[in-house]
């Protein structure tokens, strides 16, 4: 008796201003909607095929949340009190990209005529790519393996009258402990505006003793408003002495900066 084992890998591609997967791309990953309530707008998204095969996309919803250390937790669609999922909608459920082509699919916000005018909201359209005859030929024989891509959109609505942009700087602190010869410095960061927030976080240390420089490489991160995160930096090895540090917080689009200190003995 012949046993058939057919093994599907899944990754999840999401976040950047472009995705490539196996010759598929999107433009852009994040749709920002503002309108009024009762109010119906709509912006495309791009896929593009650079391979020779045709590629196949389910599309569904998911919420999701991002966690104070940064990572994203993707909950069912409605769920989330932040949740815009089920405002959304495309012509299509299932698309095709033909080989060596571009599709461009437009996506719809229907703004409920009792939306709150201060809430700003968010979900993610996923793109599934489905397995075709030919990926399951190839497993019919044996032991086959399938490598399928997810690809997330992600979708934001802010109010028409959300226009204020800050982040506050609320805690700095040496996270690792005691006598470890690899040292974190963490910055805690509340988005205490009223809009979605793109920065760059950066950390410097300058040694009080002798006056050299110490920048770390910059983070970036994207905070909804009224929420937490914490940005980790890691410090050189074996580093000693005592020292000044500098969290500087650069907004996108924006000549606002903030800037956070702490002296540290390590």
């Amino acid at each position: 008796m012949r046993t058939f084992i057919h093994l599907f890998i899944l990754f999840i591609l999401a976040g950047s201003s472009t995705v490539l997967a196996q010759s598929i791309s999107m433009s852009p990953t994040r749709l920002f909607f503002t309108g009024n309530p009762g109010e119906k707008v709509t912006q495309t998204v791009t896929l593009q095929n650079s391979s020779d095969k045709d590629y196949v996309f389910n599309l569904n919803y998911k919420d999701w949340a991002r966690e104070e250390d940064g990572n994203k937790v993707y909950l069912d669609a409605g769920s989330s009190k932040t949740s815009n999922a089920s405002w959304i909608s495309t012509l299509e459920n299932t698309v095709t990209v033909p080989a060596r082509s571009t599709k461009e699919i437009a996506v719809t916000m229907q703004i409920p005529a009792n939306a709150s005018q201060s809430a700003v909201t968010n979900s993610m359209l996923f793109f599934t790519q489905l397995p075709q005859q030919a990926d399951q030929a190839r497993i019919q024989n044996g032991i086959g393996i399938i490598t399928l891509f997810e690809v997330g959109l992600h979708i934001f609505y802010t109010p028409t009258g959300n226009r204020v942009k800050s982040l506050d700087i609320t805690n700095i602190a040496e996270v690792s402990s005691g006598n470890t010869a690899n040292k974190k410095v963490a910055v805690s960061i509340h988005n205490d505006g009223n809009t979605i927030n793109d920065a760059s976080v950066a950390f410097e240390l300058t040694d009080t003793d002798s006056g050299k420089e110490i920048k770390l490489p910059a983070i970036s991160i994207s905070m909804l408003p009224d929420t937490q995160q914490t940005v980790q930096f890691s410090l050189p090895e074996n580093i000693s002495g005592n020292f000044l540090g500098v969290a500087i917080i650069k907004m996108a689009e924006s000549n606002d900066v903030r800037v956070g200190e702490k002296n540290f003995k390590f």
